[in-house]
């Protein structure tokens, strides 16, 4: 807590935020590059000035009344779908957009080959729910990657994806891939999540208005996120980077829900401030920390699902800096609510790059913060008092049978398992950059796709995708 219990999670600083942001959407209002939207938002009784919209409070509090609170994003089978929102509907997602990988300290441009190895890495560990689109795959040209990447993940993976969408034609496809694996009715559930960016200041893009208002009518969920760099895109405060990402996202939610009532809708920022010295974003500072923990506040005052946070670094190779301010951003989404871990594993460089060995070494975080957010569990028999009762002051609990039945609860297995000195440095002494490159190569080497596709549908797939 900080000097007088002023930080801004409290619920009277958000509070404080939230209505800041609602006189900046009435007051100065926000810039929508798109003609269409404008006037279904001035058919809503918003008042525009050619593209610049003015929401008032009233606005807001309709498009909040009608959002849900929570969803389900149903996935290629009944076992896979994801509840996102609420108190339990955690989702974890891969990184995504990277146009470089780093190998070692060697960075080079991004292929299919390594979106396709992101996307095998995301099958195999049980830390990850969702496979985000992790590497922009610059051997391919622009027209092509948005439909071989899918069809990498799609294929290589039967978890849920990030459906790209940064221009109209990806949209198309989005739409006809769906159709292809799901049928014509395959967006009567929520099924295909898309995430959109806000243009700081106070706009948004007629790409990305289009998109939104196309993806609401059609039920299907969209994370808009707002990344205000504070100091150049946002105030050079705080609190001011929250105001604006604030009015962004709700200006937003009322296009959606303008688009169409109880489209589901999540909350995104990644704001962070920057360097004035520089110009670069600082994403692992604990600003970036405070300001997710603040964004799910936010968040929660509107009762909205939502993405903060993620295991962002400056650094641009795999060291105990990437490793420490990459959990220190997972943390604190994680402990605040976050319900949309995206960004979540495998990012270096300010969001510019990605490591293979990271991404294995953040998925290791991602499981242990989960299971740091149990609930501590307290049964009869986990409250143990007729072993402490036997055992009495001074005692001990080895020979207990209270012990025996749990003695393997707790047991780290697997390759992060500990051993004591003697017997790891006797084994080589290997440090976890090198453990991790060679379960990197196993994991790789282990994947086998998913065979839930039938014949028909892999070949329409394949030939909408590859052609």
């Amino acid at each position: 807590m900080g000097a007088g219990g002023a930080e801004l999670p409290e619920v009277a600083s958000i509070a404080a935020v939230h209505e800041s942001a609602l006189r900046v959407l009435e007051r100065t209002g926000v810039l929508i590059h798109d003609d269409e939207a404008v006037a279904l938002l001035r058919s809503r009784g918003a008042r525009c000035d050619g593209r610049r919209v003015y929401l008032d409070a009233g606005a807001v509090q309709a498009a909040l009344s009608t959002v849900v609170r929570s969803f389900v994003l149903a996935g290629r089978r009944p076992e896979l779908d994801l509840p996102l929102g609420g108190a339990d509907g955690r989702v974890v997602g891969s990184g995504s957009g990277a146009a470089y990988m780093i190998e070692g300290r060697t960075m080079r441009p991004g292929t299919l080959a390594d979106l396709a190895a992101t996307a095998k890495l995301g099958h195999l560990l049980p830390a990850i729910d969702f496979n985000s689109d992790c590497m922009e795959p610059l051997d391919l040209p622009e027209e092509a990657r948005t439909r071989h990447g899918t069809h990498a993940r799609l294929t290589l993976s039967d978890k849920a994806i990030e459906w790209v969408a940064s221009a109209d034609e990806d949209i198309v496809a989005a739409e006809r891939i769906n159709e292809i694996l799901f049928g014509a009715a395959w967006h009567d559930r929520p099924r295909a999540l898309i995430v959109l960016n806000t243009t700081s200041p106070l706009q948004l893009s007629a790409e990305n208005a289009r998109i939104l208002v196309r993806w609401a009518r059609l039920g299907q969920p969209a994370c808009v996120t707002a990344c205000v760099m504070g100091g150049t895109t946002g105030p050079a405060t705080l609190a001011g980077v929250l105001t604006v990402q604030h009015a962004e996202v709700l200006a937003a939610l009322v296009l959606a829900q303008a688009a169409r009532e109880g489209s589901p809708f999540v909350y995104g920022g990644v704001s962070a401030m920057a360097s004035l010295r520089t110009g670069a974003a600082l994403f692992g500072t604990p600003e970036f920390a405070r300001l997710a923990r603040a964004t799910a506040g936010l968040a929660r005052h509107c009762s909205l699902p939502v993405r903060a946070g993620g295991a962002v670094t400056d650094a641009h190779v795999v060291d105990a800096r990437a490793l420490s301010e990459s959990a220190v951003g997972l943390a604190a989404a994680a402990f605040s609510g976050s319900h949309f871990l995206f960004q979540a594993v495998g990012m270096l460089s300010s969001f510019n790059a990605l490591s293979l060995e990271k991404y294995v070494l953040d998925a290791d975080t991602v499981a242990g913060l989960r299971a740091a957010l149990q609930d501590v569990p307290a049964s009869d028999d986990e409250r143990a008092e007729e072993a402490i009762d036997a055992v009495g002051p001074g005692g001990g609990y080895l020979g207990q049978a209270h012990t025996r039945r749990h003695a393997r609860d707790f047991e780290r297995v697997g390759p992060r398992a500990i051993e004591p000195f003697e017997r790891w440095a006797a084994a080589g002494g290997e440090d976890a950059a090198s453990a991790t490159t060679r379960r990197v190569a196993e994991l790789l080497s282990a994947h086998e796709p998913p065979d839930d596709l039938d014949a028909l549908t892999r070949r329409q797939l394949d030939r909408y995708c590859l052609s």
